[in-house]
């Protein structure tokens, strides 16, 4: 597949049934991140290990009269997706080939080390946008032009066969259609995020996914859906780079959360 052989999903949708979903079921799908350079462990990908599959109706996290079904492909060891341009464009390509006709939310997950809130990202750009807000990373050439990944290339090496030009008619910008400020409240309420130390990680709306491989898998998601035709609703998050056990835990309430918080936008549509 030009960006290196995708991991297999393991759970394979039956595309022909298109309309069978259940109706009485809500299904997303999280994905999260393996490592990068001075990030050995990314935490994305931890929290996808500690995710239940079934969130039941009318319970903590999932205010609403339908379940929850939680599908984690990239959970399983080795199988987080990759910090690598060509390899996420292809990878979620595929995702959305096998899932896109069961999954009403995609949930991408994403570490910043240093943040000690878990954030809800409004929007994504495509590759070449700059703006003065990240700094040096987003002028000059832009998005995801500056920030080497894991393989030292950056989105200006993806080749044609790798679906180099797949954005071109694509907007600069794209928004996520939920309503971020009403998932953070809903979400904030069903979220007890006191760490012990006096202090609280919150859940917070942000502006964007940022100018590497977080803000660039938002962005192929969301043109995904754009560009198909599809009303699947779509989030990134951010999480912080803690990786002892209550921080897990942690992060495990406040991605349940965020889930049951998208979901009630789900049902309300």
């Amino acid at each position: 597949m030009g960006g290196g052989e995708i991991n297999p999903l393991p759970h394979q949708s039956n595309t022909s049934g298109r309309g069978s979903k259940n109706k009485d079921e809500i299904t997303v799908l999280v994905t999260g991140f393996g490592p990068f350079p001075g990030a050995p462990i990314n935490t994305s990908h931890l929290l996808t290990t500690h995710l239940p599959s079934l969130l039941p109706p009318a319970t903590k996290h999932n205010r609403t009269p339908k379940l929850i079904r939680i599908l984690n492909p990239t959970s399983a060891r080795g199988a987080y997706i990759r910090v690598e341009y060509a390899y996420i464009r292809q990878y979620i390509k595929h995702l959305y080939d096998v899932y896109q006709h069961e999954v009403d939310l995609m949930l991408h997950l994403g570490m910043a080390a240093p943040w000690e809130f878990y954030s809800i990202e409004r929007y994504a750009f495509k590759a070449g946008f700059t703006s003065t807000w990240w700094g040096k990373s987003g002028e000059g050439e832009g998005y995801y032009n500056k920030m080497r990944d894991v393989k030292g290339k950056t989105a200006k090496d993806i080749s044609e066969s790798q679906g180099r030009d797949w954005w071109l008619d694509a907007p600069m910008g794209l928004e996520t259609s939920v309503n971020v400020d009403k998932a953070v409240a809903v979400a904030a309420a069903s979220f007890d995020g006191n760490r012990g130390t006096g202090g609280e990680a919150k859940i917070v709306p942000h502006h964007e996914g940022g100018t590497y491989c977080c803000g660039f898998i938002y962005y192929e998601s969301l043109a995904t859906c754009w560009k198909r035709g599809l009303k699947t609703k779509v989030l990134f998050s951010h999480v912080p780079g803690c990786t002892d056990a209550k921080s897990l835990e942690m992060g495990r309430e406040a991605v349940l959360a965020i889930i049951g918080a998208a979901c009630e936008q789900i049902v309300d549509r």
